[in-house]
């Protein structure tokens, strides 16, 4: 399996928190944290599809689901239509 090194930068609070948690044994290091920490929120976020359509069509869409949902956030359009954010609103 390819790997592929990342940097990021934390607050010093941070930082002493995760050693505080290595230094328990939690942890084999601050990289097995980080690893963990990564796959933890990956396996809770997920992608929606995201289609192509003209500004005439999306009005159309959006128009037609708001007269079935119409206390629906932006957010929720987006996601039930598969539309970009930006464009729904």
């Amino acid at each position: 399996m390819a790997t592929e090194t990342l940097s990021a930068k934390l607050a010093e609070r941070e930082a002493e928190q995760v050693e505080k948690l290595v230094k328990a044994g939690h942890y084999l290091n601050v990289s097995d944290f980080v690893r963990e920490a990564i796959r933890e929120k990956l396996s809770k976020v997920r992608m929606l599809p995201v289609r192509e359509t003209t500004v005439k069509a999306a009005k159309k869409e959006i128009v037609d689901y708001l007269r079935t949902v119409p206390d629906a956030y932006p957010s929720d359009i987006a996601a039930a239509l598969g539309l970009d954010l930006e464009l729904t609103f």
